[in-house]
Order: structure tokens, then C-alpha cells, then sequence
């Protein structure tokens, strides 16, 4: 009776450690097409040279599950070693071909892991370089819009002749002659405007003189139902050629 109880506790032990080193076995494969998809996703990376930051993260994190698993599975080998006493060479031919392969794995690893540590960096300067380039258009472009602005603005300013010769934007050569825009008028308070939008300037007022020069066939005076009258510009271009100043004397 004794020998047969020995008998069946050796049997129920090598079959549990069968057991486990059927499930080290089947997790040996596991982690063999992990890596193997793993290398494949690296190498892809590699040709493409596109992948962001979040999918090399995620490899980082592949990599760092795959050597988890492999060190739980060297720890349970360890301890099957630990259990089976007599180990015989059957059994040790199996642990250290398990043990050959996780070490295979491991350098495999490493590998890789230098691949992606050479890939973040190239990402890191591929985005600082972009933020680079990004930020001197962005310069560009409002250097551009401003050069835009300046060459495509004009200055008016609409008064009665008190107002205007307050403001010191006219001035009289006599008695007898009629007001002109004087040469301290760029100091005024002008209002900016776009001469490619701003076409039809309101006056408010029943009267209106333009004292600044711009050609006669470039602009009309109109009057309103309400008897108002209204600058309109018909040729922008020729209408502030001469100057980007116009000044309108109302009243």
C-alpha cells in the first residue's frame, strides 16, 4: 500500500509538472508570434518612417508585456526545477531548450528596443523640426499679411472746414483761395481702411468736397433718397495713386 500511494503521488506530481511545462510551451509559442508581428510592425516602421508618437508608444508597451511574460515563465521554471528532484536527462533537456529560447527571446528583444530608442528619437527631431518650420511660416506668413496691409491701405478722415482746420489737416494759401490738404495732415486722426474692399465711403452730409488729389473719372459724389451724399470709388487703383490720404470736407 505504501508503494502504491509513493507510486501515485510521482505520477499526480509529473503530471502537474507536464501540466506546466505544457502551458510554458503553449505561452513559448504565444510570445513567438507576438514577436514575430512585433519585428514586422518594427520593420514597416522603419520603410515608412510615419509612425506618431502614440503607435511607438504602444510598441514600447508591447515589448515591455513580451518581457514581463518572459520572466514569469523563467520563474516557473525555476521552480519545476526546484520540484523535480531527480531530474532526469529527458527533463533537463526540456528546460534548457525552454530555457535557450527565452533567452533568444530576450536578446531579440533587445533589439528591438534599440530599433524603437533610434526611431523616438528620430520622431522627436522629425517634430521639432516640423514646430520649427511651422512656427518660421507662421512668421512668414504674418510678415506677408502685414506687408499685405501696409501696401493695400489707405487713410481717411471726413470734417467740416472747422474740424479739419483744428486738426491741422488743411490750410489756406490767401484770402481768396480755396483750402488745401496741408503737409502736417498724416499726423491727424486718419480712420485705416482696405482701398481693395472699402468702395463706397457714407458722408452724411447734403454737401462734400474731396480736398485731397485723385483723378475725377475715378470716383463719383452720389445723393441718397435722404439727401445725403456718398463717396463712391470706381477705380481704386487710379483713385489712390497719388496719395493714400484722402481727405473730404463736408457742411
Amino acid at each position: 500500500d505504501s508503494l502504491s500511494t509513493v507510486h501515485i503521488m510521482q505520477n499526480s506530481e509529473m503530471e502537474s509538472m507536464l501540466a506546466d511545462l505544457n502551458d510554458i510551451s503553449a505561452g513559448m509559442q504565444s510570445l513567438r508570434d507576438a514577436e514575430r508581428l512585433l519585428t514586422l510592425e518594427t520593420i514597416n516602421e522603419n520603410k515608412a518612417n510615419s509612425k506618431s508618437k502614440q503607435q511607438l508608444n504602444q510598441l514600447k508597451k508591447d515589448v515591455q508585456a513580451i518581457t514581463e511574460a518572459i520572466a514569469s515563465y523563467k520563474e516557473q521554471i525555476s521552480k519545476l526545477e526546484g520540484k523535480n528532484k531527480s531530474q532526469s536527462a529527458e527533463f533537463k533537456r526540456l528546460i534548457a531548450g525552454l530555457n535557450a529560447e527565452l533567452d533568444q527571446r530576450t536578446q531579440k528583444l533587445n533589439e528591438i528596443t534599440q530599433q524603437l530608442a533610434v526611431k523616438t528619437e528620430e520622431v522627436a527631431n522629425l517634430t521639432e523640426n516640423v514646430e520649427a518650420l511651422d512656427k518660421a511660416n507662421k512668421s512668414q506668413q504674418m510678415t506677408i499679411n502685414e506687408q499685405d496691409m501696409a501696401i493695400h491701405q489707405g487713410h481717411y478722415l471726413i470734417g467740416n472746414r472747422k474740424e479739419l482746420k483744428e486738426a491741422e489737416v488743411i490750410s489756406r494759401q490767401g484770402i481768396f483761395c480755396p483750402p488745401i490738404v496741408s503737409s502736417q495732415a498724416q499726423k491727424a486722426n486718419f480712420t485705416d481702411l482696405d482701398i481693395r474692399e472699402m468702395k463706397v465711403i457714407p458722408l452724411n452730409s447734403k454737401k462734400a468736397k474731396l480736398l485731397s488729389v485723385h483723378p475725377a473719372d475715378s470716383y463719383t459724389l452720389e445723393t441718397g433718397e435722404d439727401g445725403n451724399m456718398t463717396l463712391k470709388i470706381n477705380d481704386e487703383n487710379n483713385f489712390w495713386k497719388q496719395t493714400k490720404y484722402l481727405v473730404v470736407m463736408i457742411g
